[in-house]
């Protein structure tokens, strides 16, 4: 009698673990976060102005897609922008070379500033997005799509000749991954 008890409780043991798919054992995972970090470059070159102001335009994509996040991108649960910020870096050129641009997320401006490009690149000034309705408006097409271009676009004075500098987009995401 005991062993007849025992080979039915060990069958309806294998049979119930049996059933289980890989949804069901998801659902018991628990969610887990990867925090993300990256920088990407935007290059901008400027030809020598004639005393008139010159537009330029220039993009790069950022990305949530990276060794700890590619395998998980269908079940991500969300996405926190904790940090957007922007500096130059890289300047060569004018010396009194201007711009007075916009820094663009996903179609839409989310901060415009007018500044001398050496002095700001020499001072590591950095341009940070606070506002958190905008942040959220980019994690979201963040979370919607992985990646999204960014843009920094506007107009230049640099009558002493050509402009060159990198605009470093910096960038810190906590990314909710539902197993």
């Amino acid at each position: 009698m005991k062993r007849t008890l025992i080979a039915l409780c060990i069958s309806c043991a294998f049979f119930s673990f049996s059933s289980c798919d890989e949804e069901d054992v998801a659902g018991l995972l628990p969610d887990f976060d990867v925090n993300l970090v990256e920088t990407e470059n935007i290059p901008v070159h400027v030809d020598q102005t004639d005393g008139e102001w010159v537009l330029f335009s220039s993009e790069a994509p950022i990305s949530i897609v990276n060794n700890d996040t590619k395998d998980h991108l269908n079940k991500i649960k969300s996405v926190k922008l904790t940090k957007l910020s922007y500096k130059i870096i890289n300047f060569a050129g004018d010396d009194n070379g201007q711009v007075e641009a916009s820094f663009n997320a996903q179609n839409q401006m989310s901060m415009m500033n007018a500044f001398r490009v050496k002095t700001a690149a020499e001072n590591g000034t950095v341009y940070e997005i606070n506002e958190t309705a905008e942040l959220n408006r980019i994690a979201n097409a963040l979370k919607a799509g992985h990646t999204i271009m960014v843009k920094y676009d506007g107009k230049a004075l640099c009558d002493n000749g050509p402009m060159d500098f990198v605009v470093e987009v910096q960038y810190e995401a906590k990314i909710t991954i539902n197993p």
